[in-house]
């Protein structure tokens, strides 16, 4: 019988054992936490306040608008001062319905604050309540708990009602 070269490479039966007895290893470091030394670093998104907590932050930022229109409002201006400060409550009624709490800061004595005309002030805030009504449909459809839904609607039913209580001023 002739004698079998035996080859110095390694079988594939060897070849295949080995790979099966790595690819455990391979999955225990791909679920580990920490990151090799030399990859880069990865970011990771902040997630998204929850819809409440935003629209909270930009009832806020209304609220804000309105207490500088009112500081800002010249004397005399007493049918626009009464209109603005029952728009701003219903903002902070809004802002406390989400959970944000009352504000009591005064619509008096804001820094800053410099008489302006009527119209500057009207224009900026019509723009603010249009975008806040489009903003509150948004939020309203991306909610997905059936109460805060409803309360975002409502909402944004008042900013849409809001409009034309401005345009009232003009």
């Amino acid at each position: 019988m002739p004698a079998r070269r035996r080859s110095s490479g390694i079988t594939r039966r060897q070849g295949l054992l080995g790979l099966v007895a790595l690819v455990p290893v391979g999955a225990l470091a791909s679920c580990s936490s920490e990151q090799a030394p030399d990859a880069p670093p990865t970011t990771t998104a902040a997630a998204p306040p929850p819809i409440s907590a935003r629209v909270a932050e930009e009832e806020a930022a209304l609220i804000a608008l309105y207490d500088a229109a009112i500081a800002a409002l010249p004397a005399g201006q007493d049918q626009a001062r009464s209109t603005l400060e029952l728009i701003r409550r219903q903002h902070a009624d809004h802002l406390s319905a989400l959970g944000g709490g009352q504000l009591n800061a005064s619509a008096e004595g804001v820094p800053g604050a410099a008489p302006q005309p009527l119209q500057a002030s009207i224009s900026t805030l019509l723009d603010a309540e249009r975008q806040a009504a489009r903003d509150r449909i948004r939020s309203c459809v991306e909610a997905t708990d059936m109460d805060l839904s409803r309360t975002l609607a409502f909402i944004g039913a008042s900013e849409a009602s809001h409009v034309p209580a401005l345009r009232d001023l003009r």
